[in-house]
């Protein structure tokens, strides 16, 4: 009977229930309510971080493919020194690519064109007479060449473009003269 009054007094009235839980479970129960409401807190945004990657992931995914070249960097650890103060010269020329390609040429009744190392030439070559022969080089920096060959002479010209100051030329002429021999006379621009 006694019991059944207490059990109905605590049922009738929760704050002498409460009382006696917390005289009874004071360290358990204070103890834990703390610590599941931190818990909670920091799965929330672990769980957020872990949806935007998943979220960044198919949208990277979705960009199309990706390439990668493979290459290697020839250069002194001294280089990056200068890199970290705003020199970024010496990096990129030990990042440029050496490549070397086939000399490219084309031929067609006496004009010619090609690309070696890295220059476009053009040449044009005729035969004026029996055994005289003229020919002619230009490249995509106007530096020209002319020469004019026959059987005993020849005359050779360089230059750069149209500046007369860069102009230089060579003639030679050869023959043979009774009494002394095979005789040369070389002449040049140079003074």
């Amino acid at each position: 009977a006694i019991w059944y009054e207490a059990t109905a007094a605590l049922l009738a009235s929760p704050q002498p229930f409460v009382r006696c839980l917390s005289a009874d479970f004071a360290s358990d129960s204070f103890a834990m309510a703390p610590r599941s409401a931190p818990r909670s807190r920091a799965v929330a945004p672990g769980l957020l971080v872990l949806a935007a990657l998943a979220a960044s992931l198919v949208y990277l995914g979705s960009l199309g493919p990706a390439y990668s070249v493979k290459g290697a960097w020839q250069g002194q650890p001294s280089t990056l020194k200068d890199t970290v103060k705003g020199d970024f010269g010496s990096v990129m020329e030990g990042l440029e690519p050496k490549v070397s390609f086939p000399p490219i040429a084309y031929h067609r009744e006496g004009v010619a064109l090609s690309v070696e190392d890295g220059r476009l030439n053009a040449d044009y070559t005729a035969k004026l007479d029996g055994d005289t022969m003229l020919q002619l080089r230009v490249n995509d920096e106007q530096e020209w060449r002319a020469s004019l060959q026959g059987e005993d002479a020849s005359l050779r010209v360089r230059g750069q473009g149209a500046d007369l100051d860069s102009l230089s030329w060579e003639a030679a002429q050869s023959s043979s003269v009774e009494d002394v021999g095979d005789v040369k006379v070389e002449f040049n621009s140079d003074k």
